[in-house]
């Protein structure tokens, strides 16, 4: 089992580098808030011609049949440049609305001509035959279709957008994303997959995942880059041993949950009988390992890293948005401790 990529694989995650620097950079992002603008539409459209959303599914369904690692593999730059949880949502709509036949939704969504917000159930809501209770919905207002996702069961449902007409905007924690409360009352929805080991459910863990591999990188990046620049008393505050090992921290954190996400891709793609349990390790540990080197990078630029002015805190932010969606940390140990392999 290989987890380096190969050139190709390389050569695909460059591609994708480029398109987000070009058309969602943290700039732009920045540049949108001051405005109160939206993602605009092209970038959509511009995401889904390079098969971001569609790059798992067969060849006959319009993807480039490579499941799971590859997807994985472009998804980590997308949490490097904070790009929007609706891609997230796409990229599993894709797979869900697959499923169910419904291949004019699954066509759209996969060249980007439509949106997908992602709603997460809060507590007393559900989300099977019927769909009940309140939701917070992420990026709806540019949204056609709706993917919820209830982490307590592993269950998930694709509802038009249309039809959640109980609608209540209020802060999120991301800055950079917008939030709605929104109330559901036995909706049915029109693609419903249950179970954590669904392939569905597993796809959006890994990619969720992808995204908080993709935040520590970038984090350790921009705080070793500055630890370099930073001169404090006549020298760079990175000869200081206390930030030297608050870097060396950050490396480490990054090289192990690249390995692990690696290691669970293949294990769900080949259907390792311990993939479910590789998948929640992955998860668990990449939430650590972005939230933890995102603090990090906050201290290297010490009170700097606090302000608006300064993208540190837009990383910690989404960070833990991040950690919410498909199961937070609390639900991934619960899941390691209920699929681990047993000790012989």
């Amino acid at each position: 089992m290989d987890l380096v990529p190969s050139d190709e694989q390389s050569g695909m995650v460059d591609s994708v580098e480029q398109f987000l620097s070009k058309e969602l950079s943290v700039r732009q992002l920045r540049d949108r808030l001051q405005a109160d603008l939206p993602v605009p539409a092209s970038a959509w459209a511009k995401a889904g011609e390079i098969g971001l959303f569609s790059l798992g599914l067969a060849a006959d369904a319009g993807g480039a049949d490579a499941p799971f690692v590859e997807e994985v593999l472009v998804f980590q730059p997308m949490g490097r440049h904070l790009a929007p949880v609706g891609f997230l949502g796409s990229a599993v709509a894709t797979r869900l609305a697959d499923v169910a036949g419904m291949t004019e939704t699954r066509d759209a969504i996969g060249a980007g001509t439509v949106g997908v917000a992602v709603g997460l159930a809060t507590r007393g809501a559900t989300v099977g035959a019927r769909v009940d209770g309140t939701f917070d919905v992420f990026d709806l207002p540019s949204a056609e279709w709706v993917l919820l996702l209830s982490p307590e069961t592993g269950a998930l449902a694709l509802l038009p957008a249309g039809e959640l007409t109980d609608r209540r905007p209020v802060s999120c924690l991301d800055p950079s994303t917008h939030m709605t409360e929104v109330a559901v009352g036995g909706l049915a929805p029109r693609a419903l997959v249950d179970g954590w080991e669904q392939p569905a459910y597993q796809l959006g863990a890994l990619l969720t995942t992808a995204m908080l591999v993709g935040i520590a990188e970038a984090v350790h990046d921009a705080g070793v880059q500055y630890a370099k620049e930073r001169v404090q008393f006549g020298r760079p505050i990175g000869v200081n041993q206390a930030i030297k090992h608050m870097c060396a921290d950050m490396a480490v954190r990054c090289e192990a949950t690249r390995s692990l996400l690696a290691f669970a891709a293949l294990a769900v793609r080949d259907g390792r009988g311990d993939a479910a349990f590789q998948v929640a390790a992955a998860k668990r540990l990449a939430t650590d390992a972005a939230i933890e080197n995102s603090r990090a990078n906050v201290q290297i630029h010490g009170g700097m890293g606090y302000t608006w002015e300064h993208d540190a805190h837009l990383y910690l932010s989404r960070a833990h948005l991040l950690d919410r969606l498909f199961g937070d940390v609390h639900a991934q140990q619960a899941a390691i401790l209920r699929t681990a392999p047993a000790v012989p």
